[in-house]
C-alpha cells in the first residue's frame, strides 16, 4: 500500500490537495484523528487490497491532533509496519492565510482572541511535525492549478528511489521560497535582462542559456554548485533524508536562475541514479514571466 499523509497549516490548501489525490484514484479520508488513523492502517490494509485499493491519502491536521506526540506515535507505528508513506506538509505565510480566511469567512480551528494569534499558535504547535515531513510545500504564491501540479508530481515520484530532489528557480524580488533546504544566489552573473534580444525570453530558451553559460564566472560557479550538491546527496541519503529541495535565485527568476536550474536538473537526472529529480520555475507558475 502506498500512503500519502497530508498535513500542515489550516488554510494552506490541504483540502484541495486531497481532492487532487482523490482524482488520481487514491482512497482519501480527511480530518481523521491520529488514534483512529493508526487503527485504520493496522486493520484494513488487507481489506483494502481485497477491494483493489492500494493507494491511500489521509488528511491529518490541527483539528484531529490533540498533541504532537500523538502524531509522532502514529508515524512510528506505520514505520514499524514498514508501510511506504510520504508525509507532505503544506504551509503559507500569515498574510496569505489571513486573506484566505477573510475570503471564506470560516473560523480557525484554534479559537484564540484574534485570527492572527490562532495562526501563529498553530504554526508553533505544528513545527515538530513539519520537521518530520518528507516534502514541504509553500502554497503562498501558488494558484490552485499549480498546487495541483505539485501534488501530482509528488504522488508520481518513484517509490524505488532513495531520495527525491526538487530544483526550484525563483526571483528574489518576489521573496525567497520557504520550502528549500539549500539556496544558491546567481545574481552575480551577467544579466540577460539588459540585452534587448534576450529580455523577453527565459532560461528555457537556448539563446538565453548560451548567453548565461558563455561567461567564465558562470562556468566556475556552476562547477562549484554541482560539486557541492553531489557531495551532499549521499550524506543526505545516509542520514535518511527522503526529500532535498534546492533553490536557485536571480533578480526576477526568469533568466539566470532558470538556466542554472535546468542545467542542474539535466546533469543530476543523468548521473544520480539513486535520486528522482524534478523541477519547477516559481515565477512561471506565478505568471511573473509575463
Amino acid at each position: 500500500m502506498k500512503l500519502i499523509i497530508l498535513t500542515g497549516l489550516s488554510g494552506a490548501g490541504k483540502t484541495a490537495a486531497l481532492n487532487v489525490l482523490e482524482d488520481m484514484g487514491y482512497f482519501t479520508m480527511d480530518n481523521i484523528p491520529c488514534k483512529i488513523a493508526g487503527f485504520f492502517i493496522d486493520n484494513v490494509e488487507t481489506q483494502l487490497k481485497d477491494m483493489d485499493i492500494n493507494r491511500v491519502g489521509l488528511g491529518i491536521d490541527i483539528r484531529s491532533i490533540h498533541n504532537t506526540k500523538e502524531f509522532l506515535d502514529f508515524l512510528n507505528k506505520i514505520n514499524l509496519m514498514k508501510i511506504n508513506y510520504t508525509l507532505i506538509f503544506l504551509e503559507a505565510t500569515n498574510e496569505k492565510i489571513l486573506n484566505r480566511y477573510n475570503l471564506t469567512r470560516r473560523k480557525h480551528p484554534l479559537e484564540m482572541t484574534t485570527l492572527l494569534e490562532s495562526i501563529e499558535l498553530e504554526r508553533e504547535i505544528m513545527a515538530d511535525i513539519k520537521e518530520k515531513a518528507n516534502i514541504v510545500i509553500d502554497s503562498s504564491s501558488l494558484k490552485p492549478k499549480h498546487l495541483a501540479e505539485k501534488i501530482r508530481k509528488v504522488a508520481h515520484l518513484d517509490d524505488g528511489e532513495d531520495i527525491n530532489i526538487h530544483i526550484q528557480s525563483f526571483g528574489f524580488k518576489y521573496g525567497i521560497p520557504v520550502d528549500i533546504d539549500l539556496l544558491f544566489d546567481v545574481r552575480i552573473l551577467p544579466n540577460p535582462y539588459y540585452i534587448d534580444d534576450l529580455k523577453e525570453k527565459t532560461g528555457c530558451d537556448k539563446e538565453v542559456y548560451d548567453y548565461v553559460m558563455s561567461f567564465p564566472i558562470s562556468k566556475e560557479y556552476y562547477e562549484k554548485l554541482i560539486d557541492m550538491v553531489m557531495f551532499l546527496i549521499p550524506h543526505y541519503i545516509g542520514d535518511g533524508k527522503k526529500h532535498f529541495s534546492i533553490g536557485i535565485g536571480c533578480s526576477g527568476g526568469k533568466h539566470r536562475s532558470v538556466t542554472f536550474a535546468n542545467k542542474l536538473k539535466e546533469d543530476l537526472a543523468g548521473n544520480v541514479h539513486e535520486a528522482k529529480v524534478y523541477i519547477s520555475h516559481r515565477e512561471e507558475e506565478m505568471d511573473n514571466w509575463n
